[in-house]
This record gives structure tokens, sequence and C-alpha cells, in this order.
């Protein structure tokens, strides 16, 4: 399905602005847009404006997420262009940039307040499992390109970092309850206070649902956080943050109810930062973190599965290929013993500890270089993933810098550099440099080059799936380690336009970009070692390890637009275009052929935010989304979709102090009929009731 109105709406949304605004000039700029967050740190560990970073970024306000319409926190980066968010699980959310991801996305980095959330044992993020909701969030950073420079080398197709709120910005409590579709029910309480020169605040939640219809898919948890800032004196301030998230979420794909099973889950993290100004030119800030992730589903003994008590017909068969072989006989016993076997790959546990220090130096205000290192140690534990209960582990340390100098009023130039040297990989350096060009007041010019680097996660170094039985007879192997796995390579440009629009209160930002992935990591069939499942099929079984079998290419073009025409409307717009091309070659098993990556990213993607106040206790937004056809990595084609949501918001005065919000929202409208990577997750008409007390 096309949408070719897409393609004409930056000139209508620039001709509606303009219609709507009177003549007087109300002399804004970015800036106040974003009066609460007027600088970005996480393009390059430096304080910048958003009109003046060297790479694309969209800071998602507190502003935008209120009239979003979002449940999840997922849902707030369909605000991004160029990002796509979709469900492969009613509630396990999948997040890309540019596509090319499946059930598990690799290539983003996503952090909160500064700390790593990216969990080694899955390549991945496991969304549910952060420990904070989306009532938490004051605003969130996003980096829509490679950030490797400056996050490492899981931020190789672009970074995430959600910034939560502090003790000191909420001051009342506050207590929010959601009900609505799919039988959910969320409750989320707050409470902060001080004492001294201690700030503090604490979170917590419960958060819970049915999934879809004819799936067992819903989820029932709990979470938890805690929130210290302590200033010991103007110079210092010491941020500690704790957190818990435990629960249960459906899993599974297929058509009937017995391939869904629950995964129990419990997390927690630890987090420290300490900020030090030493003077006017130098500051140092510390951190150390650690994340604690466990995984498990249901299992079930082998001869459950193969429908075989006791095992007595496969051990008889194995007396029998025994005796008829002798000596040629391949497997090291002829007689075997049940064992547990897990329903989803989904079992394990993951641990990461993490230390950075990092110094920025300004000595004027024409030059700021902020340079560190720091040292990251991972460890996990999945007899499924990983082939044992042994621990596997990997530590990393890095070393980085970043520059910024302004050489004339309107020539700047920003360069970064990551250097990774692993426990289990090759060292990598990645390189950015960008420059941007003041044409006049309004206009910026932006051009940025990266080469950078993504070194194999520690799921990827040590993937090893098989069913062995506990004698060692191998019943099926699925997957073996690739010792000679590299590193994959990103070649990147980018050229940006950023508009202010005083008059309007707000921007557009333009991109243009070209990517190429090489070496990427991706499956490789063979014929595999001969176990059970060879011999009763006649013929060998393959086997996939992960080798540096993939390239693909992509170019496009972006638009992001926030303009407040008056002070009672917000309009968001976010679009883009992108065509995507390459090939993973898997192998020379005529069952297993090489697959094109030409589908593998949705051509269009677009939102757009229309929100207007119309009392000072009333307002309503309505937003728009699109997403062309796109094939998902193992997944069916899934054809375009278009929604409207529509949020009424009203607020009630209960007290002194005291305020009741009551928010009721619509998702998809018009009812239109639409499914998330696999046909049978399939989306109607939703609808939510919100109610939120301050106190």
């Amino acid at each position: 399905m096309n949408y070719p109105c897409l393609s004409h709406f930056p000139q209508f949304l620039l001709v509606l602005s303009l219609s709507i605004t009177s003549s007087t000039s109300y002399g804004y700029n970015e800036t106040d847009l974003f009066s609460d967050i007027p600088e970005i740190v996480s393009a390059t560990r430096i304080s910048q404006n958003i009109s003046e970073a060297p790479v694309s970024t969209t800071v998602i306000t507190q502003e935008l997420i209120q009239a979003s319409g979002a449940t999840d926190i997922p849902e707030l980066f369909r605000l991004v262009p160029g990002f796509q968010v979709y469900t492969p699980n009613a509630n396990k959310y999948a997040v890309t940039y540019h596509g090319a991801s499946g059930e598990f996305p690799r290539n983003l980095d996503i952090r909160i307040n500064g700390r790593p959330v990216y969990i080694p044992l899955l390549s991945t993020v496991a969304w549910n499992t952060l420990g904070i909701s989306i009532d938490d969030i004051q605003r969130i950073e996003v980096v829509r390109g490679s950030n490797v420079p400056s996050y490492g080398s899981n931020a190789l197709m672009g970074a995430i970092n959600i910034i939560t709120k502090t003790p000191i910005e909420q001051t009342s409590h506050q207590l929010t309850t959601t009900v609505g579709a799919q039988g959910k029910k969320d409750v989320t309480a707050s409470f902060s206070g001080k004492a001294n020169d201690l700030y503090y605040r604490v979170s917590l939640g419960h958060e819970g649902n049915k999934g879809f219809d004819f799936q067992k898919d819903g989820e029932n948890v709990n979470l938890g956080n805690l929130h210290f800032i302590f200033t010991p004196s103007l110079y210092d301030s010491i941020d500690f943050t704790v957190g818990f998230n435990n629960g249960v979420m459906g899993i599974g794909s297929g058509d009937n109810l017995r391939e869904y099973q629950d995964r129990e889950h419990f997390s927690h993290f630890q987090y420290l930062q300490w900020n030090h100004i030493i003077n006017e030119t130098h500051e140092i800030n510390t951190q150390l973190y650690h994340n604690y992730l466990r995984l498990e589903t249901k299992s079930f003994n082998a001869s459950e599965l193969l429908n075989d008590p006791g095992l007595a017909n496969l051990n008889a068969q194995l007396a029998f290929l025994a005796a008829t072989l002798g000596s040629n006989y391949p497997f090291s016993s002829s007689h075997v013993s049940d064992f547990p076997v897990f329903s989803s790959a989904e079992n394990g546990s993951t641990q990461t500890y993490g230390a950075e220090v990092q110094h920025t130096y300004s000595p004027n205000s024409f030059f700021t270089l902020a340079s560190g290192l720091g040292l990251r140690y991972e460890k996990a534990t999945s007899g499924v993933l990983l082939g044992s209960d042994s621990t596997v582990d990997e530590e990393t340390y890095f070393f980085f810098t970043n520059a910024e100098w302004k050489q004339t009023d309107r020539l700047s130039w920003n360069a970064g550099l990551m250097s990774e040297f692993s426990s289990i990989t090759s060292p990598a350096t990645s390189l950015r440099l960008s420059s941007n060009y003041k044409l006049n007041d309004t206009l910026i010019l932006r051009g940025a080059i990266t080469q950078a680097y993504r070194t194999p996660s520690l799921l990827e170094e040590n993937n090893k799936s098989a069913y062995i039985f506990p004698e060692g007879v191998p019943y099926d192997f699925i997957s073996l380690p690739n010792d000679e796995l590299e590193a994959e390579k990103l070649n990147a440009a980018e050229l940006g336009l950023f508009w202010s629009l005083h008059e309007l209160n707000g921007f557009i930002d333009l991109k243009i970009f070209q990517e190429r992935i090489s070496n990427g990591i991706d499956s490789w069939f063979y014929d595999g070692p001969i176990d059970l499942l060879s011999i009763a099929q006649g013929f060998r079984d393959e086997v996939r390890e992960l080798r540096n079998a993939s390239n693909r290419k992509s170019h496009g073009f972006e638009i992001q637009a926030s303009i407040k025409p008056s002070k009672n409307d917000l309009i968001h717009f976010a679009y883009s275009l992108t065509k995507i091309s390459g090939i993973q070659r898997r192998g020379e098993l005529a069952r297993k052929p090489d697959r094109t990556y030409d589908d593998s990213a949705p051509r269009h993607t677009g939102t757009l935010l229309l929100n207007h106040q119309f009392t000072n206790s009333l307002d309503s937004s309505v937003i728009f989304n699109y997403m062309s056809d796109v094939q998902w990595r193992d997944s069916s084609l899934i054809e375009s979709y278009k929604t409207t949501d529509f949020k009424i918001t009203k607020s009630f005065p209960t007290g002194h102090g005291q305020k009741l919000t009551t928010s009721f929202l619509v998702k998809n409208l018009f009812d239109h009929k639409y499914s998330q990577f696999q046909t049978k997750n399939s989306y109607d008409r939703r609808l939510y009731l919100t109610m939120k007390l301050n106190f």
C-alpha cells in the first residue's frame, strides 16, 4: 500500500503552520522550545545546543511524552524519524533504526541516565525488565546514527539515553492507574522528599495484561526504583539509584497455545555517579554500575517431548545400533538417561559490572574536550544458549575522546574516537568527524562521516545450542560457536540542515544519509556432526554457526519538525524514507538459500502528532502513524498499516496543592485491522483510561 500524501507533507506542514500564526514575532529559538532541556550530551558527551549537535538527534520531551498517547516506553520511539517499533509478542517489544532486524534487535545502545542496559546474554534489550515505568521518564535523547565513538560498539546504528525524573524535579507525590484493552491494569506510585542536602524519590509499580486474544502472551510485572541525590557542596553532586523488576511474560509463536510459555524474569540494578567541578575549566564525572538479570521458562523431560516414557524405545534402538555397528558406533554410550529440556531459548542469568571516568576540559568558549576511560565486565550462564552450565565472561576496556572546536562564529568541528579492547575479540577503534556551518541566523548545515565497529557480543562469541543426553550422546546439534568471528564494520555519511523557526517557536531538521555495513554477523548453515536426529532422518542435519556472512547498504532521507505556532498548540512530525539492499550468505545447503535485505526495512515510516490546549486544564492530541510493508527477519511479510490515535486529558483541582488528571485514549480510532511481526499479532481498536493524582 502506498501513502503518497507523505511525500508532500513537509510543504503542507509549513503552510499550515504559517496560516495559523499571527504576524507577531515571538523571538523564540530552538533553545526556548526546549527550555527545560536546552542542551544535550548523548551525541558527544559534551553539553551542546540541539541545533549544534554534530549528528541528527531527537529529544522526546516531557511535553511530547504526555501528548503522545504511549502506554509503554518503546511506543515513544515512533516519534523518532527512522525508528521502527513492533511486537513479536503482546508484551515483547523490539525497537530498531533503519530496519534489518528481527525478534532481538542488536544495533542500538540503550541507557538509563547513562547506565547501559544492553543484555549480553540476548544481544539486545529486554524492555519489560528495565525497572522503570513511563511515568518515571523526564525526557529521552535519541542519537539517529552511529554513536560508537561516544558510547561503544553496541551503538552501531544509534543510541538512546532515557533520563528519569530526579528527586529535585518532582515536587509532589504521584499516583497513577491505567485500565483498558487486553485487560490492562497498571498502577504506579512515586514519592519524593528532602532531608538537608539529601533529595530522594521512590517509585513503585505493577503492570499487567492478558495479551492478544487466543494467545498466551500476557504479563504480570512488579517494579520499583529508589533515587538519591546528595549535594555536599556547590561543586559536588552524587547520584545513587537502585531498582528491581520481576514478573512473568508470555512468549512464543505459532497457531497453537501449546507453543506459548511463561517466561519468568528477575532483574535488579545499582548505579552510582559522582560529578565534581574542579574549577571553571575542569570537571570530573565518575560512574559505577551493576546490572543483573535472570530468565527462566518451564522445562520438560526429554522423554515427554519424545513421547517415550523412560526412554525405553530410544535405549533399545541405541543398543541395537551399537551391536550392529560395533567399533563404528559413533557415540560414547549405548544407553541414555532422561534430562530436562527448556521450552524456550530465553533461559539463563547474566551480570554486568561497569566503571567509567570522564574528564571534561573547556579552557575557553571555543574549545571543549571530553575524554575518559572505563571497563566493563560481563558474565553469563545458560545451558540453552551457551551449551553448558559453566559461566562465560568477557572483559572490555575502552578509551574515548570527543572534541568540539568552534573555529569561527559560523564554523564548528566535532571529532570523536572510541578504542575498545576485549578479552575475547580483537581491538577496535571507531572514528567520527563532523562539521556544522551556520549559513545565517536560522539555517545550520551539518555534515558527518563515521567509521565504526561492532565487536561480537558475549552470546555471539559463545553461542552453542544442542540437545545432548547426560552420557554425551547428542540428539540434535542446533548451533556451534565460531572462534574466528570478527567485528562488523560500518561506514556512514550524513548531510543535514537544521532550520530554526523563531516565529513558530520550533525547528525543522532534515537529514540525508548513506550507510554500509560489511562483515555483518549472521547465521551460516552447514552439514553438522552426526547426531541421533541425523540417523533417524537418514541424512545429515544442518547446524548453524555465526559468521561474518552479510553485507548491506541503505540510503534515504529523514525529516523531523517540532513547532508551537501558538502557546496552545504543538505539532510534531517525523518521517523517514529508507532504501535498503544487501545479501546474507547462508552457506552451501540447497535448503538454506541466500537471503536479500531488500524488504527488511519499511520504505516509509511517518508520525504526525497534533496537540491543542483548550484551557489550562483541558487538552487533546491526535496521533497519526504509518509504516509501509516490511519483512522482519524470521517473520512473515507484514503489510503496511496506518493508525489514528486520539487522547483527551482533563485536570481537576481536588484540594490544596492536589490535582486529579484523567486521560481517555483511543488507539486505532478507525479500527483498521493490522498486524506486527507475525500475522496473528492482530490489532484493532483499543480503549484506555488513565487517572493520575498529584498531591
